[in-house]
Order: structure tokens, then sequence, then C-alpha cells
């Protein structure tokens, strides 16, 4: 079953700084005022990515903090805001439930928690197909000045 895309491959460029071969977001699939959906295929030749084809739990957390960046970016785009840089500022009850694997599709969903001056806290939660495989609580703090 394939969900509809808002953007997907490079059009995410619009809303993030990363690019290749640190890019870990190549799907947005919703957003809001107050959350996002985006996913990422685990590609052979990822950076995060082990030789026997496990994706590292380091990769899974920089997916979520770009999801992040994401959902920050893409409102300000839509907003008509200058997109500006943020920064992991914290993360919290980090778990890894399963293992992610080579072409593994994540879709990962984060709602704002709570959000002060330039500090946006969300629940982040990482799935393959319907197994939840990573969850985590994301401070991200937004860069805003000129």
């Amino acid at each position: 079953m394939s969900e509809p895309m808002m953007y997907s491959g490079g059009q995410i460029k619009t809303f993030i700084p990363q690019r290749e071969p640190m890019l870990m977001v190549d799907k947005l699939f919703s957003a809001t005022e107050t959350s996002v959906e985006t996913g990422l295929t685990v590609e052979k030749g990822n950076i995060f990515l082990s030789p026997y084809g496990f994706f590292s739990e380091a990769g899974v957390i920089e997916h979520i903090a770009q999801s992040a960046a994401c959902f920050a970016g893409y409102n300000d785009w839509i907003n008509n805001r200058p997109i500006v840089l943020g920064y992991i500022a914290e993360i919290k009850k980090f778990s890894l439930e399963a293992p992610v694997k080579e072409s593994d599709e994540l879709k990962s969903s984060l709602k704002v928690v709570s959000s002060a001056m330039n500090i946006t806290l969300m629940d982040a939660a990482t799935y393959v197909g319907e197994k939840k495989v990573a969850s985590c609580k994301i401070k991200i703090f937004m860069d805003k000045k000129k």
C-alpha cells in the first residue's frame, strides 16, 4: 500500500539544510502546525548502514532529528518566513525496539508537546510498517538570530 506524499526526494531539501550523504529524510507525508510525518528508505550505501545490513541507532536518531527539522522548515516555508537552522538540544527516553535493516521503509510521526521561545519539545515514534522500531522525546533549539 502506497501512502500519498506531499514532497519526496530532492524536494525535501527545500525544508532542511542536510545534503547527501547525511540526508536522512526522503519523504514528507504530512505536516501541520503541531505534527509531521516523514519517511526514509534505508538504501544500500547509507552511511549509517553496517556491513551486515543493519541501520545504526545513530541513523535512527538522525532521521528523527531531520524529521523535526523538516517540520520546522516546512512551517516556516508555508508561512513565508525565512527557514532557520535548528539544533538538537536534547534527546530523552530513546528506545530502539526492533532492528532496522537495509531496504526498510521508515515512517516517523512527531508531535509537539510544548514550545517556548526558540525551543520545541516533540514526541517521536518511528515505524517500519505497523511495527514501532523506535521512540524518544526530542528537544530542538531554533537559531532565529538575524
